[in-house]
């Protein structure tokens, strides 16, 4: 039995030149091939495979997309990965970050 992982991804904007973006680009993740649209300054959830992923992040304005960023990662069962994508300028920066849930106590035997 294989324990699902999650991905949280949050896009947001650092600088004038960014802000002004996030009123004409909407943020856009492509995870191992499957693209989803975001919504900025919200955390999006999306439930992955343990083992090794490719994530991009870009922004798309009418019918152009620009700002990529590619990050790869591995997670392991029940973890959570947090991708921040930071519109900084015209381009994407990613940060991940690792959260291993800790497993319940087992139930005392009486």
């Amino acid at each position: 039995m294989t324990i699902a992982s999650t991905l949280a991804v949050n896009a947001r904007a650092d600088g004038f030149r960014a802000r002004l973006q996030m009123v004409f680009a909407t943020p856009m993740v492509e995870i191992d091939g499957a693209t989803h649209t975001l919504r900025w300054l919200t955390t999006h959830r999306f439930v992955i495979a343990p083992g090794k992923h490719t994530v991009r992040t870009f922004f798309r304005r009418h019918q152009s997309t620009g700002g990529h960023a590619t990050t790869f990662f591995t997670c392991g069962p029940a973890e959570t990965v947090h991708l921040v994508a930071t519109l900084s300028g015209t381009r994407f920066v990613n940060e991940v970050s690792h959260t291993r849930t800790r497993p319940l106590d087992p139930p005392l035997a009486v």
